[in-house]
C-alpha cells in the first residue's frame, strides 16, 4: 500500500500556497473596503462576506497556463436589504457593477464584465465573482439574483461554509485533503465540461467518505466504489440524480448538470476506482506510482529511493504514520477568512 507520507507531499502540494492565500486575502478584503465606502453604494450594503472553496478551504493550487500560474477564483457576497418582490436583480447587479468600476484604478482592476449571477472581476493578484444577495428573508435563507431571467433563487453559502466545516470534523480532518484530490483528479483527467465542480463535488463526496479509514489511498478507492454503487443505477438510465442541496430544502444542487454530463463523469470515476484498486495492490511502489498518476497526474510524487534509514523507512511505510490534521488543516486559516 503506497504510505500516508506520499499522499502527504501530494496534497500539500496541490493546496493553494501561503503566497497565493495571502493574495487572495489582499484582493477580496480591498473589494469589500471598496464597496463599504463607495458614495453611491455603501448605504445599500449591510454586510459583505467571503464565500466559495477559499473559505471551506476546499480549494486547489491555482491552474499553471503557459509556464504562468493564473489567478486563484473567489467568491464574494454583498448583502443588501429588500424582497424578491420589490427588488430587481439587473438593477441591483448594474448598481453593484458601477460601485466596482469606480474603484477600478484603485483596485488594480484589468477586466470587469458582467456575468448570469455575478459581477466577475480580474485583478492583479486574483479573479472575483461577487454577487448580490438579498438578506435572510422569511425562511432564513438569502436570495440571489438571476440577471438573464429576472428572478431571485435561494441560497446560503454560509451554511455551505458550516456544513463543509462539519464534514471535515465529522471525517477527522480528512474530508478536505479528499475533496482536493477529487478536485485535482477531476481537473487532470476532463471530461465534456468542468460539471460537477467546487461545491457540487463535495456533496457528492461527503455521503460517500468514510470515517475511519486513514490511509488516502484506501480512502479514494472507497470512496470511488461507493459513488458507482450509489449511482449504478443512474448511470444505467443515463440520467443525472437529484442531490439534495444542504442548505435549501427541496434545491437539487446537480441542477445544472446534464445527464450526459454526470454519465461521463461516473465512468470517469470507473476508471479512477480500477486505477486505484490496481496501485493499492502493487507490490512495486513504482507500478502503485503509476497507476495514482494516471489519476492525480504527474504531481503524486514518486518513490524515495535513498536517505532513509531503516526506521524512518518503515515508519513511512506505516498507514498509521499519518493522520488526516497532519495531512493539512482541519480549520481555515485566519489570516485568509
Amino acid at each position: 500500500m503506497t504510505p500516508n507520507a506520499r499522499f502527504a507531499e501530494f496534497i500539500k502540494d496541490i493546496t493553494p500556497s501561503e503566497t497565493t492565500l495571502s493574495n487572495c486575502k489582499s484582493a477580496h478584503t480591498s473589494v469589500r473596503a471598496a464597496l463599504l465606502k463607495d458614495d453611491e453604494f455603501k448605504d445599500r450594503v449591510k454586510r459583505v462576506f467571503l464565500g466559495g472553496s477559499y473559505k471551506r478551504y476546499t480549494a486547489i493550487r491555482p491552474r499553471t497556463k503557459n509556464g504562468s500560474t493564473e489567478r486563484p477564483d473567489v467568491d464574494l457576497y454583498a448583502v443588501v436589504d429588500g424582497t424578491p418582490w420589490d427588488s430587481d436583480p439587473v438593477e441591483l447587479m448594474d448598481e453593484l457593477y458601477a460601485a466596482l468600476n469606480r474603484a477600478r484604478d484603485e483596485l488594480g482592476i484589468t477586466s470587469i464584465k458582467r456575468n448570469r449571477c455575478s459581477i466577475a472581476l480580474s485583478m492583479n493578484k486574483a479573479d472575483l465573482d461577487v454577487s448580490i444577495l438579498l438578506d435572510r428573508q422569511e425562511d432564513n435563507l438569502f436570495r440571489i439574483g438571476n440577471r438573464n431571467t429576472g428572478e431571485w433563487y435561494k441560497t446560503d453559502p454560509e451554511e455551505h461554509t458550516d456544513w463543509s466545516a462539519a464534514q471535515n470534523e465529522r471525517c477527522s480532518g480528512r474530508f478536505n485533503p479528499m475533496t482536493r484530490m477529487a478536485k485535482w483528479a477531476r481537473r487532470q483527467n476532463k471530461t465534456m465540461s468542468r460539471h460537477p465542480k467546487s461545491f457540487a463535488l463535495e456533496t457528492l463526496i461527503a455521503p460517500h467518505i468514510s470515517e475511519t479509514e486513514t490511509n488516502y489511498g484506501q480512502l479514494f478507492h472507497d470512496w470511488c466504489q461507493s459513488f458507482l454503487d450509489a449511482y449504478a443505477n443512474d448511470r444505467m438510465f443515463g440520467t443525472c440524480p437529484f442531490l439534495d442541496d444542504p442548505a435549501v430544502p427541496g434545491g437539487d444542487i446537480l441542477a445544472g448538470v446534464t445527464n450526459e454530463e454526470f454519465c461521463a463523469y461516473y465512468d470517469k470515476i470507473e476508471k479512477h476506482r480500477n486505477d486505484a484498486a490496481k496501485a493499492l495492490a502493487a507490490d512495486d511502489q513504482d507500478k502503485a506510482t503509476d497507476y495514482w498518476r494516471r489519476i492525480f497526474g504527474d504531481r503524486f510524487p514518486k518513490p524515495k529511493k535513498s536517505g532513509l534509514s531503516t526506521k524512518s523507512a518503515a515508519a513511512a511505510m506505516s498507514p498509521l504514520s499519518f493522520t488526516g490534521a497532519q495531512a493539512a488543516p482541519s480549520t481555515r486559516p485566519a489570516k485568509f477568512a
